[in-house]
């Protein structure tokens, strides 16, 4: 990676919350809500690198698009999968029951 592009962001490290949100709307051409300064440095730092490097691939896209669109997604835990073993869980009905191992 060029070296002006690794100083740019290493000056990013130290200016303030608003520099860096000044600094994301140049970027992104966007203004930005977020208030927390690692994410903002995280994001642009990404940026700055994907610019300087070049993005990904169109078909890296579409295929990262196909992977999301696949993927069976958990929303819930498995019944007791919070639970301590010999501890008592509490199961969707309210009732408590010990947990099984198999």
């Amino acid at each position: 990676m060029d070296t002006a592009v690794l100083m740019e962001i290493e000056n990013l490290r130290r200016v303030s919350l608003a520099a860096l949100r000044q600094k994301y709307q140049e970027v992104f051409a966007e203004d930005t809500r977020c208030r927390h300064r690692e994410q903002l440095f995280r994001r642009i730092a990404w940026r700055l690198q994907a610019l300087a490097e070049g993005d990904l691939t169109e078909r890296a896209r579409e295929r990262a698009s196909q992977l999301a669109r696949d993927a069976d997604l958990r929303v819930v835990a498995p019944r007791g999968f919070f639970a301590v073993e010999g501890e008592p869980v509490r199961t969707t009905r309210g009732d408590l029951t010990k947990r099984k191992w198999w």
